[in-house]
């Protein structure tokens, strides 16, 4: 997948690099993919999450809220990664 136009934010959590690629519209953000060496069980949850920030506000609180409700419906196990990590990935994106 070619990832321009969008921004690129990393972060690197106790479970591994988190890469975020952030498409804005305007304060909304349009879309939004990730890479990198975490791991999140079920495998499904990244597809998840990506879906639940599409069209949210590119705010930290918005982002964490999403990411955190993912977590909380789908049971997420993540060694070493957190809500707060992606949200801290997504936001240097947003920022750049």
């Amino acid at each position: 997948m070619s990832y321009e136009g969008y921004k690129e934010g990393r972060h690197k959590s106790k479970g591994g690099l988190i890469r975020s690629f952030v498409k804005l519209e305007g304060n909304q953000i349009e879309d939004i993919a990730f890479s990198g060496d975490f791991f999140l069980f079920p495998e499904t949850a990244i597809e998840q999450i990506a879906q639940s920030l599409k069209g949210a506000n590119a705010t930290s609180d918005s982002i964490l809220f999403a990411v955190r409700s993912v977590y909380e419906s789908e049971s997420v196990t993540a060694p070493g990664t957190a809500p707060e990590d992606f949200t801290t990935s997504i936001m240097q994106a947003v920022e750049s």
